[in-house]
Order: structure tokens, then sequence, then C-alpha cells
């Protein structure tokens, strides 16, 4: 029971760090695409709408995964599968460009956001196995829609003349 509540706690950090994280893609994409149309599609560089496009089309990727994780919760499994097919292939996108530009083999941070959205995969595939039943939300469920209601619903004062 307790190895249970172990795996809830951790499947939630990760859901968690893996909104941040594609959030913070989301970001990161926008940027480009407001400050500078350039980008690389397996070592071909692209200038202009192509990449303004394609920069485009990789934030709201990222965003697009990142509200269905907040949004629909009862489909977190395939959002996660999305996720990392999303940094799959952002990951090999980029190795292709790094080898075909500099003598280096990848990029060890997309690799990081590689293995941390298979690891959120694999620990949320067993904490639905092995908590089929179990809807009890944990402490740090409880917290966060404590923290998400308080933010939510401010109480407004109402002044009757």
């Amino acid at each position: 029971m307790k190895m249970k509540r172990i795996l809830k706690n951790f499947d939630v950090l990760l859901k968690y760090a893996l909104i941040a994280i594609l959030l913070l893609s989301f970001l990161t994409y926008i940027f480009v695409f407001i400050i500078n149309w350039e980008a690389y599609y397996f070592g071909v560089k692209l200038n202009g709408t192509p990449a303004g496009l394609y920069l485009f089309l990789k934030a709201i990727g990222a965003g697009s995964l990142a509200f269905l994780l907040i949004k629909y919760r009862r489909y977190t499994l395939a959002v996660a599968a999305l996720a990392v097919l999303y940094f799959g292939y952002t990951f090999v996108d980029s190795a292709v460009t790094i080898q075909t530009l500099t003598d280096n083999l990848y990029s060890p941070y997309l690799l990081k956001l590689f293995i941390i959205s298979l690891v959120f995969l694999i620990i949320h595939t067993l904490v639905a196995i092995l908590c089929k039943g179990d809807d009890n939300p944990t402490m740090i469920e409880s917290t966060i829609d404590s923290i998400f209601a308080k933010i939510g619903t401010k109480k407004r004062m109402v002044t009757i003349y």
C-alpha cells in the first residue's frame, strides 16, 4: 500500500514537471518565432516563412500537450505518449542537425527532456495498472488542487448602495 502511494506521488510530481517542461518549450519556440524566423529541420537551414511555420507548429505542439495534460486528466496516458513522441522527434531532429553542423552527437538537454517524458509514461502506466480502483488523491494532489482553487476563486467584495 505504501509503494502505491509513493508511485502516485512520484507520478504527480513527474506530471507537473512535464507540464512545466512543455510550457517552457512553448515559450522558447514562441520567443524564437517572435525574434528570429530561423530554424533547422534535420540539418537543413530554414529561413523566412518556412522557419516561422515550423517554429510556430513546434510551439503549438508543446502548448497543446501542456493544455491537454492540465485540462483533461482522464487522457493523461495518451497525452504522455504524445509527449514522448514530441520530445523524441525534437531529440532526433536536433541530433541530426548537431551531427551535420558540428562534431558532437546529440544534445544532452533534449535527451533529458525525452527521458523525463518517457519515465513519466512508464510510471503513469504502472500507477494506472496498480491503482485502478484507488481514486483517493495523494497529499501532493490535494495540495495542488487547493492552490489552484484559491487562485481561481477569488472572492469579490460587492458593495450595494
